[in-house]
């Protein structure tokens, strides 16, 4: 299963966001906790010298559930278009730390972030509040297909519709993000959609 998604940031409030949202199928909220990590050994599991992250493999912690995730992402160019995300559920959050120290991996970055989530038709709504960062929308649309630009100039249109103040989309992930802000280096975030 394709995960295609497009990640704004803007400049409303997030009162304002809500309430453009709220005519929109509301889900509820999620705090979500984060852990990336990569492998000293392994190339791929490690940010390239712009930061990009071509893979990775985190721990997930929620309410519902802990998960292992893994992702393999797809760019055209320097442009992301999709992930493939493999993710399953694991019961002992720490013994599943434990393991993946004793396997060698590094903690990368840890992401905190607490979600209110909507509904529109295919597209999943979220309104994001990132510890260290800031306010955010991500939409997803699930596919099978090979049509990810296509989706990716749907859910752009989705977007526009919300008449956000001064959007842009980020061409990097949200972990990408902070570990820039972790480094303390400048790296392009966004790409050149206009909005």
């Amino acid at each position: 299963m394709k995960e295609i998604e497009v990640e704004v940031t803007f400049d409303n409030t997030k009162e304002e966001v809500i309430k453009v949202l709220s005519k929109y199928e509301y889900v509820g909220e999620k705090e979500i906790i984060d852990i990336y990590y990569y492998d000293p050994l392994r190339s791929n599991l490690q940010p390239e010298s712009d930061l990009r992250l071509n893979e990775t493999f985190r721990i997930r912690k929620t309410k519902k559930g802990n998960y292992l995730t893994y992702k393999k992402q797809h760019f055209k160019g320097k442009l992301w278009v999709y992930s493939d995300e493999y993710e399953t559920k694991v019961e002992d959050y720490n013994t599943i730390k434990k393991i993946i120290k004793m396997l060698g991996l590094k903690e990368l970055i840890k992401v905190h972030d607490r979600r209110n989530i909507y509904k529109y038709k295919d597209f999943e709504i979220e309104l994001e509040d990132i510890e260290g960062l800031g306010i955010f929308i991500e939409v997803e649309k699930m596919s099978t297909l090979d049509n990810e630009i296509e989706i990716k100039e749907e859910i752009r249109d989705f977007i526009r519709s919300l008449k956000l103040k001064n959007v842009k989309e980020l061409n990097i992930g949200k972990n990408q993000y902070l570990i820039s802000k972790k480094l303390n280096r400048e790296i392009n975030i966004y790409n050149d959609t206009k909005y």
